[in-house]
């Protein structure tokens, strides 16, 4: 008890058990995926697994510590984990700036057209990072000949893996991807 008598409110937890089981959840089945090599191969180095649905779902419903978590966990088992522990966790921080926007919109075509332009902005922004890492860090490709063929097929491929289940899952099960997460960590419930 305080020195006034009154007792001090409780603490926010900065991760709820909603939030620690969606990083479980969602990061163990992504670290599954790409461990066990379930892949279809793309311009090398890319390939296509659910990793990005998954990390753009996870992100969404909670928020930037659940991106990061998550992010963090299917990066490891990759071929190149210093890329994706970096790519995969900034790529779900990007979704979380807009998301409890448009979950508030999500009825409006135009808040599902700003997911989609912040996706594919911020899919090209950690392509180009990652892209950069590979050619000038570990110097295991050339950067620009890489770019330049990884936004092709690879780009949209992302782009569309990562917004449609999102805006499909949104429709389907909005209780669920309610973003009721605070930038401070936790989760506030707040009224519609």
């Amino acid at each position: 008890m305080s020195e006034e008598g009154k007792v001090p409110p409780p603490r926010r937890p900065f991760l709820t058990a909603r939030q620690v089981a969606m990083i479980a959840a969602f990061g163990g089945l992504g670290f599954t995926w790409r461990a066990l090599g379930l892949v279809i191969p793309l311009f090398p180095p890319f390939v296509l697994d659910i990793r990005e649905t998954i990390l753009v779902i996870a992100a969404f419903a909670g928020g930037p510590y659940v991106a990061i978590g998550t992010g963090i966990l299917i990066g490891l088992p990759s071929a190149v984990p210093m890329c994706d522990t970096i790519y995969y966790p900034l790529l779900g921080i990007c979704v979380c700036t807009v998301a409890k926007f448009v979950y508030k919109n999500r009825k409006q075509w135009w808040a599902w057209v700003l997911m989609f332009v912040v996706i594919a902005v911020s899919e090209a922004a950690m392509l180009t990072l990652f892209i950069a890492e590979l050619a000038f860090v570990l110097r295991l490709v050339s950067f620009w000949p890489e770019l330049v063929a990884s936004f092709g097929i690879t780009y949209w491929a992302y782009v569309l893996q990562e917004f449609i289940p999102l805006f499909i899952l949104v429709q389907i099960a909005p209780e669920f991807m309610k973003p009721t997460w605070s930038w401070r960590g936790g989760e506030v419930v707040e009224e519609e």
